[in-house]
């Protein structure tokens, strides 16, 4: 649902025609009633469909550094298998940490929730980086983790009770 570039890192693509019309899907699910705002990566891809749903959903938008994608070089062949070997907890050449990667979106997620405490907030972000932090917060084991990525629609939604840190709506693929 992207614009893939192999001359252009992927954390500047765009969505695509495709990728927009389902970030418009998105937008007009019934889950945004309660949300107050929206926080978004400053990636195109992410910040292209927060902004379809603070639209239509008249939400306010906030950009967080925090929440970018995994950084990772452009993957030639099986992006795939890459993705989930990585998800599972092998180093790849060029992937950043596994772990600090999971420090950084939760502590984004964690200062979010913070300034919201008794407030709903939306996150928009990417899958690896989400996976991620799901697979802290429920403590599942690599395969689980990449199990939970491959169950990502693109564009997706899942809901977490930030108050007692449970998943209560799984990605809906």
């Amino acid at each position: 649902m992207v614009v893939v570039r192999p001359e252009v890192a992927s954390e500047h693509w765009h969505l695509s025609s495709d990728g927009r019309a389902a970030a418009e899907a998105l937008a007009a699910r019934d889950c945004w009633a309660s949300v107050v705002r929206v926080y978004a990566s400053p990636e195109p891809k992410a910040t292209a469909t927060a902004q379809r749903i603070c639209a239509r959903n008249a939400l306010p938008l906030s950009l967080e550094a925090g929440l970018r994608e995994v950084e990772r070089p452009f993957v030639e062949g099986d992006y795939r298998a890459q993705a989930e070997s990585y998800l599972r907890g092998e180093a790849l050449p060029g992937w950043e940490p596994r772990e600090a990667a999971t420090v950084r979106i939760r502590d984004a997620i964690d200062a979010i929730l913070k300034a919201h405490s008794e407030a709903e907030v939306a996150v928009v972000s990417h899958g690896l980086a989400l996976s991620l932090f799901l697979a802290r917060l429920l403590d599942l084991d690599g395969e689980a983790t990449a199990g939970l990525w491959r169950g990502i629609a693109f564009p997706d939604h899942a809901i977490v009770d930030p108050g007692t840190r449970a998943l209560v709506q799984p990605f809906s693929r």
